[in-house]
């Protein structure tokens, strides 16, 4: 924009809170810079002030109405504070024509002297000037640590936040109707909202003065309560927080963490699930691959990332406690993502981010690390791409399948709940070529992460071997415990009330949202159609990234707006929540806060654990019983295909396990304490029974010479 001769008009917003005091000494100085432009600019500039009084109660109203120079406005408003003054002083000025508007605050410590640099790098082109304060050397230590520390947090929570920036600025007209469209009243901080804007700027450096008269209305506390208002008003910033929260719940919760015995489990169990991945991973990274056991629809890809959890720690569980750690933080921070498409605003979908933990970490799941858990991010990544379809820009197809094709490498039952959120996505496409390219980008995705795979199946020979065992066999397996009359905890009274409670808020937030408000419901009973046949508590794990739709609709029962419906949907949340409560779902009963009387079950742990690690990679047998990680710190390896039995086993994996007994392969078999004639058979091939533990559900058999007999 170049020098324009037209005269323009240049208003100063004041906010003021009991300001009664210092106006008579600001406004003189103000309207004495003002007349200094307007000199300068040869009389084609117009100013005025406009004192926007955030309800004060101190006189403010008599000094500004009295004021002899009539450049000088009153402007009274309910007291909301001072971003929602700055902003119904600007909507005053622009209803009165004003071509750009100064932002400063009435005590002088916004310098007035730098008005006149602003008003040229403004007249030369630029639609917004920051005022930049250089920092006083009279300001105490402790003011001008937390100061720089404030403005670091805003700058590392977006780089376009202006470090010693506050509100002293001068907008251009354009500037401030794109503020006004986009800044809440309440609920932003306009030094936020402005560099996101994308006009083009400057800056001008002022010394920031001392005030003169009055009192400062900003205490320690509002300080902090306005610094936490800046900050958590930033995505990145509430993000980060989250991603602290989430593993701070999970550090209190995880078997693997710290806290915990090593080698113990929640509600007295040791591993199950974990050892058995960390076993796969382990051998992937000793070359063992022909020894990986697919069967149970457990896929490759959760082999690959437990060799990686193998990689940080061989001989103890923390790489596990890392990938698991690591994997909610993801879906946090990608469900964050989904909920700032309905809800606008950072600071609630932290609070909304917070709670969901309380799905994430319910004991009803987390009593050992899942392929569920796994699987979890990259379920929320598929959801995040249906929430952009349905309620923001649009959703990447290519992530999608990345995502699609990642769960179908660890558990593909799961790959089936995210078909909803592909149908979702397609619901809002149009016309044939819209429809191709989706299945282009879909099966782009999908390709990045399997072809890798299947590649390195073809290249061991074992591509058969993989989609016999991972698909057929897993079916096969089903069937014999369903055949035992196994049929699952889906009647289980938790798992009734966790469905209680998912059902509820899916369609709470079927009323709460504005738009595609079928999605939730429709969600929730596709994923619940898609669970096993034979159901445990952990295959719900999934479910949980749904229950983000619960939480919204929690805190949408806060709102005023929300009409009746908060009455009404409100009682029913708090009902579902209490009756899951009350099934005492919450409560954690075995873990390491209350489960440290388990002495004789955690010295019967750490004998075997002994026993075994007396030589290093040994080669261990599971004998008709399941694998619990008591060879880790010996880096113990898989003696054959099955070196455990799952549940629904094979009449193939049993002849394996026999197999490798016969010919003398393991190092150490496990066998029940009553398995007598297994315990014979492994007497007769050679092995002695290790002479601890004296007690509990197993016997150690080492190898030995054999016995000739």
């Amino acid at each position: 924009m170049m020098y324009l001769c037209s005269v323009q008009k240049l208003f100063l917003v004041v906010p003021c809170l009991n300001e009664a005091e210092m106006l008579p000494v600001s406004l003189p100085r103000m309207l004495e810079v003002l007349d200094s432009v307007g000199a300068e600019e040869k009389e084609t500039l117009e100013t005025g002030i406009i004192i926007a009084d955030d309800g004060s109660t101190d006189g403010t109203a008599k000094v500004v109405q009295e004021f002899p120079d009539k450049r000088v406005q009153h402007l009274p408003l309910p007291h909301s504070g001072q971003q929602g003054a700055i902003l119904a002083g600007i909507r005053s000025a622009l209803e009165q024509g004003a071509d750009a508007v100064i932002t400063l605050d009435a005590d002088l410590q916004d310098d007035p002297r730098a008005i006149p640099e602003m008003v040229r790098k403004w007249r030369s082109g630029k639609d917004v000037i920051y005022g930049v304060r250089n920092w006083r050397r009279d300001d105490s230590a402790f003011k001008r640590v937390t100061a720089w520390l404030f403005y670091a947090l805003m700058h590392l929570a977006d780089r376009r936040h202006i470090i010693g920036h506050a509100d002293f600025r001068l907008m251009g007209r354009r500037c401030l109707e794109a503020l006004l469209q986009t800044a809440s009243p309440t609920g932003d901080l306009i030094r936020n909202v402005v560099p996101t804007l994308g006009f083009d700027s400057a800056r001008v450096y002022y010394s920031r003065g001392n005030r003169e008269a009055g009192e400062s209305k900003y205490g320690l506390r509002q300080m902090l309560g306005f610094s936490w208002k800046g900050i958590s008003a930033q995505a990145p910033f509430c993000m980060l927080l989250l991603c602290l929260i989430t593993f701070a719940a999970f550090f209190l919760t995880s078997i693997d963490s710290p806290l915990h015995d090593n080698m113990l489990a929640h509600r007295g169990y040791v591993r199950h699930d974990s050892a058995w991945y960390f076993m796969c991973g382990k051998a992937w990274m000793n070359g063992l691959a022909p020894y990986v056991d697919f069967a149970d629809s457990k896929g490759p890809l959760l082999w690959l990332i437990y060799a990686l959890a193998y990689f940080i720690s061989p001989r103890s569980w923390a790489g596990v406690f890392c990938i698991n750690a690591a994997a909610y933080i993801v879906t946090s921070c990608l469900l964050f993502k989904a909920s700032l498409l309905f809800t606008d605003s950072p600071r609630r979908s932290l609070w909304m981010g917070a709670l969901l933990n309380a799905a994430f970490f319910i004991p009803l799941f987390i009593f050992d690390d899942k392929a569920e858990a796994i699987a979890l991010p990259f379920v929320a990544l598929s959801m995040l791409q249906a929430c952009r379809s349905l309620f923001g820009k649009g959703g990447s197809f290519f992530w999608w399948g990345f995502a699609f094709g990642a769960i179908v490498l660890i558990k593909f039952n799961i790959a089936a709940m995210t078909g909803i959120f592909f149908i979702a996505m397609l619901a809002k496409l149009k016309g044939g070529k819209a429809f191709a390219k989706a299945a282009g980008a879909s099966l782009a995705g999908f390709a990045v992460i399997v072809v890798p795979m299947l590649a390195y199946f073809l290249w061991t020979g074992t591509l058969g071997a993989f989609v016999n065992e991972y698909f057929a066999v897993t079916y096969q397996s089903i069937d014999n415990i369903l055949n035992r009359s196994n049929k699952g905890e889906f009647f289980r009274k938790e798992v009734v009330a966790y469905m209680v409670l998912a059902a509820t808020g899916a369609v709470s937030a079927a009323f709460a949202l504005k738009k595609a408000k079928w999605f939730p419901p429709v969600a929730l009973a596709w994923f619940l159609l898609c669970l096993s046949r034979y159901c445990r508590t952990y295959y719900f794990i999934p479910v949980n990234v749904l229950m983000l739709f619960t939480v919204f609709a929690i805190f949408r029962c806060f709102d005023r707006d929300f009409g009746f419906k908060r009455y009404v949907l409100g009682v029913l949340l708090v009902a579902a929540v209490s009756f899951f409560g009350y099934k005492n779902a919450w409560t954690y009963r075995h873990d390491y806060l209350y489960g440290r009387k388990m002495d004789l079950l955690r010295e019967r742990t750490h004998s075997y654990v002994k026993a075994l690690s007396k030589e290093h990679n040994p080669r261990v047998l599971y004998w008709n019983c399941g694998d619990h990680g008591y060879g880790i710190e010996a880096e113990d390896l898989p003696a054959c295909k099955y070196w455990a039995l799952q549940a629904g086993s094979t009449k193939e994996m049993k002849e394996n396990q026999k197999e490798a007994v016969l010919n003398r392969v393991p190092d150490y078999v496990f066998v029940h304490t009553y398995d007598r004639r297994r315990q014979k058979t492994l007497l007769k091939m050679g092995y002695t029974q290790c002479p601890e533990p004296e007690y509990g559900r197993y016997k150690i058999f080492k190898k030995g010479e054999p016995s000739g007999g």
